[in-house]
C-alpha cells in the first residue's frame, strides 16, 4: 500500500514538473513553413493588444520587432499573390490555342489568393486561431481531464510527414515549371506565353513568375495540410473520450458511471474548440472546394478533348491529381472529425439506469441530446457538415461527369 502511495506521489510529482507544451508550439515545424510562405503570423502579436495566455507561457516568444516584420512579410506576399491574379485575368483572352492553359492557370492563381486571404485574416482575428489555441490549452492543463485518462494526445509523426510532404511536392512544382521555362520542350512557347501574359516574354518576368510560383506552391499545399493535422489532434480526442466511456459503462456493470458528468462537460469543450477553428476552416474548406472541384473538371475536360501531347497530357494529369487529392485529403480527414465526435452515441444508449437519480438522468439526456442534435464537425461556409456521405456524392459526381465527357467524345 505504502509502495503503490509512493509510486503515485512519483507520478505526480513528475507531472508536476514536466511543463505543458501548447498546441501551438506542438505545430512549430508546420506554422514555421507557413510563415515562411508568407500565410501565417502570430496570433499574439503587440499589436493586437492581447495578453498572452494565462494557461501557459511559450517556451518561444519572439521579441515584437520580429513578429511586427512577420506580419508585414505576410501582407506583402498576399498583396504579390493578388496582383499576379489580376494580372492573370487581365490576361486570359483572347480566344487561342493557350485559352484552356491561361483558365487552369487563373483558376489555381486565384485558389491560392483567396486561400491566403482566409488564413491572414483568421491571425489577425484573435476569435479564429488564437482563440483556438487558448481554449484547447486551457482544457488539456484542467487537472481533472488528466485524472480521467483524457491526457492530449498530438500526433507527431503526421505533422512531421506533412510538413515533409508540403516541402517535397512545392519543391517539385517549382522545379517542374522551371524545366518548361528553361528547356526547350514542345510545351514551352505556350507555358512562356501564359505565364508572362500581359507582360513581354523577358527572362526578369519569367524569374518573377517562377518567385511567386513557389509561394503559390505553398499556400497550395499547407493550409491544407494544417486542416488535416489539425482534424486529426480533434479526432484523436474524440475516439480517446469514447475508449474512456466504454470503459466505465462496462465497470459500472449495469449502473450509471460515476464520471459521466465530467465525461459529457470534456466533450462538450471538444465541441465547442471544433467550432472555434470551423470559423475559420468553413471559408477554407468551401473555396478549396469550389475552385478544386472546377479545376479537377476542367482539366478532366482538357484530357479527353484537348491535344494528344505527351508533355500537355502529363501537365494535365499532374493538375488533376493535385485537385483531386486536395479535396479527398481536406474531406476524409473533416468527415473523420464528425464520425469521432458521433461515435459516442451508442456507448450512450448503453449506459445502465439501475438506481438512477433525477440528477443522473438529466445529466444523461443532455448528453444524449448534445450527440444527437447539430451535427459536429468542420463546414463548407456553413451549407453543410462535412461526412462520408459527401465524399460518396462527390465521388459519384465526378465519375459521371468523366463518363459522360468520355461518351460524347466516343460519339
Amino acid at each position: 500500500m505504502n509502495k503503490g502511495t509512493v509510486t503515485q506521489t512519483g507520478r505526480n510529482k513528475e507531472r508536476e514538473n514536466d511543463p505543458f507544451t501548447s498546441i501551438e508550439d506542438r505545430l512549430k515545424p508546420l506554422l514555421l513553413s507557413m510563415k515562411i510562405m508568407g500565410i501565417y503570423f502570430d496570433p499574439t502579436q503587440a499589436k493586437n493588444k492581447v495578453e498572452p495566455s494565462e494557461t501557459y507561457a511559450s517556451k518561444t516568444n519572439p521579441p515584437g520587432w520580429w513578429r511586427s516584420i512577420n506580419r508585414l512579410y505576410c501582407y506583402t506576399v498576399l498583396l504579390l499573390l493578388w496582383f499576379n491574379f489580376g494580372r492573370c485575368a487581365v490576361g486570359v483572352f483572347p480566344l487561342d490555342e493557350g485559352l484552356p492553359l491561361r483558365i487552369i492557370l487563373t483558376t489555381w492563381v486565384l485558389l491560392c489568393a483567396l486561400s491566403a486571404a482566409i488564413i491572414v485574416a483568421a491571425c489577425q482575428k484573435l476569435t479564429h486561431f488564437r482563440s483556438f489555441y487558448k481554449h484547447w490549452d486551457s482544457v488539456f492543463q484542467c487537472p481533472s481531464t488528466n485524472n480521467m485518462g483524457c491526457g492530449s494526445k498530438f500526433p507527431a509523426q503526421y505533422l512531421k510527414l506533412g510538413t515533409a510532404t508540403g516541402w517535397f511536392l512545392g519543391t517539385f512544382n517549382v522545379a517542374a515549371l522551371c524545366t518548361i521555362m528553361f528547356y526547350d520542350l514542345p510545351i514551352s512557347p505556350v507555358y512562356l506565353k501564359a505565364f508572362a501574359r500581359p507582360f513581354p516574354e523577358s527572362k526578369w518576368v519569367i524569374i518573377f513568375n517562377i518567385v511567386l510560383h513557389m509561394f503559390q506552391s505553398g499556400v497550395w499545399l499547407f493550409p491544407i495540410i494544417f486542416i488535416s493535422i489539425i482534424a486529426r489532434v480533434i479526432r484523436a480526442q474524440f475516439l480517446q473520450l469514447a475508449k474512456i466511456l466504454s470503459r466505465q459503462i462496462q465497470e459500472a456493470d449495469g449502473h450509471f458511471p460515476d464520471q459521466l458528468t465530467e465525461l459529457r462537460f470534456h466533450y462538450t469543450q471538444l465541441c465547442q474548440a471544433v467550432d472555434i477553428v470551423n470559423r475559420s476552416f468553413k471559408w477554407l474548406l468551401g473555396v478549396r472546394f469550389i475552385l478544386d472541384i472546377f479545376l479537377a473538371c476542367f482539366v478532366c475536360y482538357q484530357i479527353i478533348n484537348g491535344p494528344l501531347d505527351i508533355f500537355v497530357i502529363a501537365v494535365n494529369v499532374f493538375w488533376l491529381g493535385g485537385s483531386v487529392m486536395c479535396t479527398l485529403v481536406s474531406a476524409m480527414c473533416s468527415s473523420g472529425v464528425h464520425d469521432a465526435a458521433h461515435s459516442l452515441l451508442d456507448d450512450i444508449f448503453s449506459i445502465g439506469t439501475q438506481d438512477v437519480t433525477v440528477e443522473q438522468l438529466g445529466q444523461l439526456n443532455l448528453f444524449l441530446s448534445k450527440l444527437t442534435g447539430t451535427s459536429v464537425g468542420f463546414t463548407a461556409i456553413d451549407f453543410f457538415v462535412i461526412t462520408k456521405e459527401f465524399i460518396l456524392t462527390l465521388s459519384g459526381l465526378f465519375m459521371t461527369y468523366f463518363f459522360l465527357l468520355l461518351q460524347f467524345k466516343i460519339a
